[in-house]
């Protein structure tokens, strides 16, 4: 069996961490590294979420309007005047049907939300 003196010294030296010289300088470098780590973290997951909303516009726009044109490439005999005219009829017609309107409401929100990440992370960082 060990001594009551020997276990209590050596509980105590291994109960406080030995001190160093540089262990201020040894914290900050460590901190930064996780720092910068975070910084592009987060820069690649912004630039993600970016290329997604892209994509998920482009699906949603071209699912509704790749029949109209499709249609317009067809007809190519039409002045850019008319060409011009049915492109607006068409928008009007998307932006009055309770699906597309819905859809729009939903990536206008979704762009307000992505915005107001954006704005509590950069005043975080400031």
């Amino acid at each position: 069996m060990a001594e009551p003196d020997f276990e209590a010294q050596l509980s105590r030296m291994f109960a406080e961490a030995p001190s160093f010289p540089d262990a201020a300088l040894f914290n900050a470098e460590v901190a930064a590294k996780l720092d910068r780590g975070w910084a592009m973290r987060r820069m690649f997951i912004g630039a993600a979420g970016v290329a997604a909303g892209v994509i998920a516009a482009f699906q949603i726009l071209s699912t509704r309007f790749s029949s109209e044109v499709s249609q317009l490439s067809k007809t190519s005999s039409h002045s850019f005047e008319t060409e011009i005219n049915a492109g607006v009829a068409k928008l009007n017609s998307v932006l009055t049907t309770p699906a597309s309107a819905e859809a729009v409401w939903l990536a206008a929100g979704l762009a307000v939300v992505a915005i107001a990440f954006f704005v509590t992370r950069a005043v975080e960082e400031f």
